[in-house]
């Protein structure tokens, strides 16, 4: 949902978790320092990730695509104590800073970053989690649909991002990231051991629960 209307948002933002103060500060240095500022989790979506944390109330958590980590602290901020988010990211200029927010952050101590290739690191490691999120590049995402899925706990509840791709969904033509998030989109549709919906927040919340 896009609403340029200032006073809806004020509205509405009445209606969401209140976030520790210091992703507005990750928000403006990542909008300042970063070449693709757009990539970040905005307040709403981080919100909603957020209220999904606290329903669910994980033990362990995985997200793939750390960017700065603002989407990280939110849900870290939610994560019950004993709980651990890993979070995946593969380019060291955005994990360096995502790093520097963490141990800023009182929440930091939950969050684990790790700089690597998620799906080399996914196939080395046989953790189970109770949450995914996956915001990740986009033409690997029928790769993750293969393994995220090997990962997952009983009844646990996996998130994916970007899944409307600018609408572009709908007629990929030979748009690589648009034909392979279609193609991921389908493949989760039709597993009967995954009930699905699609939430229509920003770019698109694909919201899975696994059901083996």
């Amino acid at each position: 949902m896009r609403n340029p209307d200032p006073d809806w948002e004020i509205y509405i933002e009445q209606f969401i978790p209140r976030l520790d103060p210091l992703l507005d500060e990750l928000e403006n240095y990542t909008r300042w320092h970063t070449p693709y500022p757009q990539m970040l989790s905005g307040k709403w979506q981080a919100a909603f990730l957020h209220f999904l944390v606290r329903l669910k109330q994980p033990r362990r958590v995985l997200e793939i695509g750390t960017f700065t980590g603002y989407a990280t602290l939110a849900m870290a901020q939610a994560l019950p104590d004993g709980s651990k988010i890993i979070t995946l990211e593969n380019h060291p200029e955005n994990l360096s800073i995502a790093r520097r927010f963490f141990r800023k952050s009182k929440f930091g101590h939950k969050i684990e970053a790790v700089e690597t290739q998620a799906p080399n690191w996914l196939n080395r490691n046989n953790e189970k989690y109770d949450l995914v999120f996956l915001d990740a590049d986009k033409e690997n995402y029928p790769l993750y649909y293969q393994i995220i899925k090997k990962s997952l706990n009983s009844g646990a509840w996996w998130i994916t991002d970007n899944v409307l791709w600018n609408g572009k969904v709908l007629n990929p033509g030979r748009d690589p990231q648009a034909r392979a998030i279609a193609a991921f989109n389908e493949s989760v549709r039709r597993d009967p051991q995954l009930e699905t919906m699609l939430i229509p927040l920003r770019d698109g919340l694909l919201w899975t629960v696994y059901r083996p």
